[in-house]
């Protein structure tokens, strides 16, 4: 049992806390675990202390760290809480283990507890009648623990229903240790004795409903991909979607740092729009991030037939999935999985960018019978290496024709808009349709920027390039114009035009030489 008590205003003519849980109790601090921690202690010299001065003692670090737990951890398993289910098919059992629950509460089964589906799905089959009908087909019946074999069926001709439930852990609390104790003259019982001890416990129960789970900061979950805007109306959502953008545009060596201002701002406008969670009717929020009925830890997500007939109630073919619970991972943990994306990070990071040229992928135009290509760079280019430094090859798609990569010959590369567009021209069109183009940034004879004067580096959202090598760009794509059982006749074009190429070179040679 836990009060929440506290003689602040909330600022709507209440106070905060005051609300009693499942397990009973009341406001004003009537509770054997109390939480107050917004409330201390102060002591003097001489002062007589009293029931009540104990209880915001003890009720001040316990509230403090409730509100710590359940605000910055959440709800979730450290270990343990292994669910099975028994041979009878109905009981379900718990193993111990160690969770958190949402309000902070650390639920600790030392003992292994169960949980009886036949109770739940007897109490489900009153609220929920079987509709009228012919009834479905009855489930296998649970084998006999003693022989295993089928035991009869208890519910002949019964109406299944397949059932999805929840089996989760809450808390609990229950009076110990009872010690001697004066009588209070208000007590008309005249009790001589009272309990010393409260303990804090774990029940294992069956859920109809799932516990809502609890999903802030959308903005950050938009940011990282977790969630996508969901609809007009969703302004924080399209605000961490422009941002993303922003992320994705900047230069790769500036990315991180880019990506740490973004989530910095998103975050504050997450914080600023969270709260707790109000249960209907409630002036004032509380002090958690979600209501008592929604604290309990979810440990396994169960589906069942529930058959039922005239007097009779029986659970078959049970699933237990627990996939569904969460789980809460160590701060070491974290730290150490987070290292596995350091070499993405550092990369990009460590590793400042030297400003070559890009290339943007979706500039490359085709011209002229596919006799021409376009591509834009997003700074200049020297137009000498960028014509060494670019190889454009066909491959046909059809390997019966026996062809292999064809390369196409380069006739000239123009430069316009300041060196920023590249217009290629070839002296025939690739032979085949699948064209692949390659601007080289490595290697003997890399193309290179004027402004600066460094290697290309690759395409505009590729790595961090350096002044002494770049990034190669590669780009493939399909041409309509060519197909494969013509693409002998362009072979042959090709082959003519290097022959007479060879005779026009033989003759100058001789002419040369005479």
């Amino acid at each position: 049992m836990t009060a929440l008590d506290s003689s602040a205003p909330c600022g709507c003519g209440g106070t905060t806390g005051g609300a009693a849980t499942r397990t009973g109790g009341g406001p004003c601090g009537q509770d054997d675990l109390p939480v107050t921690p917004f409330d201390a202690l102060r002591v003097a010299f001489g002062m007589l202390l009293g029931e009540d001065d104990f209880r915001v003692l003890m009720g001040n670090p316990r509230g403090k760290q409730m509100l710590h737990a359940a605000w910055l951890h959440g709800p979730g398993v450290l270990w343990g809480y292994g669910v099975h289910l028994d041979a009878d098919g109905d009981r379900l059992r718990a193993a111990p283990g160690l969770a958190v629950d949402g309000w902070g509460r650390e639920l600790a089964l030392e003992a292994e507890a169960c949980a009886s589906l036949t109770a739940w799905a007897t109490r489900w089959a009153q609220d929920h009648p079987a509709p009228s009908g012919p009834p479905g087909p009855p489930g296998p019946s649970a084998p006999d623990p003693c022989t295993g074999q089928p035991a009869p069926d208890p519910c002949p001709g019964g109406t299944t229903r397949r059932v999805t439930a929840w089996l989760a852990a809450e808390f609990a609390s229950c009076p110990a240790r009872p010690v001697p104790a004066l009588a209070d003259p208000c007590d008309i019982t005249r009790r001589h004795d009272d309990y010393s001890r409260v303990a804090e416990t774990v029940r294992v129960v069956v859920l109809g409903d799932e516990p809502p789970r609890r999903r802030p900061y959308h903005r950050l979950r938009v940011l990282f991909g977790l969630e996508g805007v969901t609809g007009p109306d969703d302004a924080a959502g399209r605000e961490a979607a422009e941002a993303a953008a922003r992320v994705r545009a900047a230069a790769p060596g500036r990315r991180a740092e880019q990506l740490l201002a973004e989530f910095r701002r998103l975050a504050a406008g997450d914080a600023v729009q969270d709260a707790p969670e109000r249960e209907e009717g409630d002036a004032c929020p509380q002090l958690f991030p979600v209501t008592e009925d929604h604290a309990p830890v979810v440990l396994a997500k169960l589906a069942f037939d529930v058959v039922t007939a005239p007097g009779c109630v029986r659970v078959a073919n049970v699933d237990v999935d627990q996939r569904a619970r969460t789980a809460l991972l160590p701060t070491g943990a974290l730290q150490e999985l987070l290292c596995g994306l350091a070499p993405a990070l550092l990369g990009e990071t460590l590793s400042e960018d030297a400003g070559g040229p890009r290339l943007a992928p979706g500039s490359l135009r085709w011209s002229r019978g596919d006799t021409c290509l376009s591509l834009c760079f997003d700074r200049p280019v020297d137009r000498r290496s960028l014509e060494q430094a670019l190889t454009i090859t066909s491959l046909c798609e059809r390997p019966e024709h026996g062809a292999g990569w064809a390369r196409s010959t380069v006739a000239g590369v123009r430069l316009t808009d300041g060196g920023t567009r590249a217009v290629v021209d070839l002296e025939l069109p690739p032979a085949h349709r699948l064209v692949r183009v390659l601007i080289r940034g490595t290697g003997p004879e890399p193309c290179y920027g004027t402004d600066p004067w460094v290697p290309f580096a690759g395409l505009t959202d590729g790595p961090a390039a350096g002044r002494h090598d770049g990034h190669d760009a590669v780009l493939t794509m399909h041409l309509h114009q060519h197909d494969c059982p013509d693409e002998h006749e362009h072979e042959n074009q090709h082959d003519n035009q290097h022959g007479n190429q060879d005779t026009a070179d033989t003759a100058d040679t001789g002419r040369a030489a005479s």
